[in-house]
């Protein structure tokens, strides 16, 4: 071998090894989560989905004219459906996914809040959004595919209570919380997903 086909050899060798360096723990993640279904089990306070359900996203528009196709993009999305105004403990749940979202820290932007309302907002339920820039709120939605696929048992109606559901960056249904939520549990179980996917 001359020592220009060795030079190159060892060019190619140090490259490769650089990718294996960034592409393992995305591919490591993955085949753990969706191949061997390693999930953190004994100490969930959601529910985790399984198997794993890929979602079938209808097009939507957000209140601000934002067009969404095939879901949310490449982020992790918490979504809060509701049926009529929002009450009490949806305005709670509301305040609680900005807060986790932001206690995320360096990873805040990895995480996305999503309202989607079968009611059209009114003012008052406007005037609150303005608190809450970084929401995409849908509002007159009335697709029964697509809460049917949140539905925990059939027959039930996907927003009837507050309940907090989360999608991973590529587009599957991983978790449900109860309407009633511990914030800090809430974003536990999130820190430990991202650490363990990397995606999104």
């Amino acid at each position: 071998m001359t020592e220009e086909k060795k030079s190159l050899f060892w060019y190619r060798v140090k490259f490769l090894s650089l990718v294996g360096v960034f592409v393992l723990p995305f591919f490591a993640g993955w085949m753990a989560l969706y191949v061997f279904e390693l999930k953190p089990e004994s100490d969930n306070y959601g529910k985790i989905i399984q198997p794993v359900k890929k979602l079938s996203w209808p097009k939507l528009e957000s209140i601000n004219g934002q067009i969404y196709e095939g879901g949310f993009g490449k982020k992790w999305t918490f979504l809060l459906f509701t049926q009529g105004a929002c009450n009490d403990r949806c305005r709670s749940n509301i305040y609680y996914m900005r807060q986790i979202r932001t206690l995320l820290g360096r990873d805040t932007e990895r995480l996305q809040n999503v309202l989607i309302s079968a009611a059209a907002m009114d003012e008052t339920m406007l005037a609150l959004l303005r608190e809450y820039p970084d929401f995409v709120v849908i509002d007159g939605f009335r697709n029964n595919r697509l809460l049917a696929q949140f539905a925990e048992e059939e027959g039930t109606i996907t927003g009837t209570t507050p309940r907090l559901y989360l999608v991973d960056p590529d587009q599957n249904y991983m978790m449900v919380y109860p309407a009633e939520i511990d914030e800090y549990r809430v974003l536990e179980d999130i820190k430990k997903l991202m650490k363990l996917s990397q995606i999104g």
